[in-house]
């Protein structure tokens, strides 16, 4: 691959990845409840991280850095998804109000698996 195609997809990716990340980053602010605020923190660790660092292993020529940039990324991906089940599932469980602060209503009757919505 060329090094100017090279290049001008990694900025291309870094770029795009930045802003994402902005623009996550002002939701984070913008939204009141926590639950909104928590799936904008989340695209920053998953699409926003992706497109970065994506960019950055793409520019990388020595392959020790593309792969602690993998590493990275994996862990990353591993560690995001998990943390923001656990902030939700305990805003859920001790928001008294945290259905009213939702949209969206369950018809009459009807739970979820673990009986919390």
């Amino acid at each position: 691959m060329s090094e100017t195609v090279r290049f001008c997809l990694s900025a291309l990716l870094c770029g795009a990845g930045i802003f994402v990340i902005a623009a996550s980053i002002l939701g984070v602010f913008r939204f009141r409840f926590v639950l909104n605020r928590m799936h904008c923190a989340a695209i920053i660790d998953t699409l926003g991280a992706l497109l970065l660092i994506g960019g950055l292993m793409l520019a990388c020529r020595a392959p020790v850095f593309f792969w602690k940039l993998l590493f990275v990324l994996v862990f990353l991906w591993i560690g995001s998804p998990i943390a923001s089940h656990l902030v939700a599932r305990m805003e859920l469980l001790t928001d008294g109000d945290a259905l009213g602060h939702m949209d969206a209503e369950l018809p009459e009757g009807e739970e979820d698996a673990d009986g919390i919505l």
